[in-house]
């Protein structure tokens, strides 16, 4: 329903500055338009705030820039959506190195390690981007997958706690 919004105010901003109104002033020259829906997708009870355990690891195992901890699985459940399909976007502090990763939160001591969201075939899942769709089955329920890991951002990251904090949008087409 966005895209679509989104596709017509582009067409016509990019219509409106090379051609003349075809109707005269105080007519009617945009059109907005989209769907009221009885359904929305909401987060199962325990996944609407969700803490995913990394562990603990050495930081040998992180020692040079782009080195990776083991991807953690977690997943996401949807219910009440309406029939077709839904997608996860996440959002939180960007890394300051790589604006894609998530940055670790305040009250973490570790340096130079930020956190990886990997879509479900293992993919990074950039900050802000839509992860891959799947089908909302017959009663309006969905599961996500994905993965997360530690990521040093720099050689030599420093030990110490190593949190990170992020919110979703569940996006449904």
């Amino acid at each position: 329903m966005r895209k679509g919004i989104a596709a017509a105010l582009t067409a016509v901003a990019l219509w409106q500055p090379l051609s003349q109104a075809d109707t005269p002033l105080g007519q009617i020259n945009i059109q907005l338009y989209g769907n009221i829906v009885d359904f929305t997708c909401v987060a199962e009870g325990s996944d609407s705030s969700k803490a995913v355990p990394l562990g603990t690891w050495p930081t040998k195992q992180v020692a040079t820039s782009g080195s990776r901890t083991q991807a953690i699985p977690f997943s996401l459940k949807l219910t009440g959506c309406p029939p077709g399909s839904a997608s996860i976007t996440f959002s939180g502090d960007a890394d300051t190195t790589d604006s894609q990763l998530l940055a670790l939160n305040d009250v973490s001591q570790a340096r130079n390690v930020a956190v990886e969201i990997l879509d479900r075939d293992k993919t990074r899942l950039p900050l802000q981007q839509a992860s891959r769709e799947v089908n909302v089955d017959a009663e309006g329920n969905a599961e996500l997958a994905f993965y997360a890991n530690y990521i040093a951002t720099a050689n030599n990251p420093q030990p110490g706690r190593a949190d990170a904090d992020a919110t979703f949008m569940i996006n449904y087409n």
